[in-house]
């Protein structure tokens, strides 16, 4: 899961894009395979991180500056929980 968040990290969304806009910025040029590789990292980060408290610790623990409220609307999980359909709705 440490890719899928970095390729987060790297797109810039913590400063001027939705979380949402960065993952399809990230993904959204990859073909199915690779973005059922994606949910896969996202499902194991689920199962790992049981609560939203849980995966606000690990996106923090990246060391930037996240404003849940502003970028996740204030759950950190239950977006990852969205963003699984998000990637696989992208067409390259």
């Amino acid at each position: 899961m440490t890719n899928v968040i970095g390729a987060l990290f790297y797109q810039g969304w913590y400063e001027d894009r939705s979380a949402d806009e960065t993952l399809e910025l990230a993904f959204g040029h990859c073909c199915e395979t690779e973005r059922e590789g994606v949910v896969r990292e996202i499902d194991a980060l689920l199962l790992a991180l049981p609560s939203s408290g849980d995966v606000e610790a690990f996106f923090l623990s990246f060391n930037v500056d996240i404003d849940f409220r502003r970028d996740f609307d204030g759950d950190v999980r239950a977006w990852l929980e969205a963003a699984r359909g998000l990637v696989m709705g992208f067409t390259p």
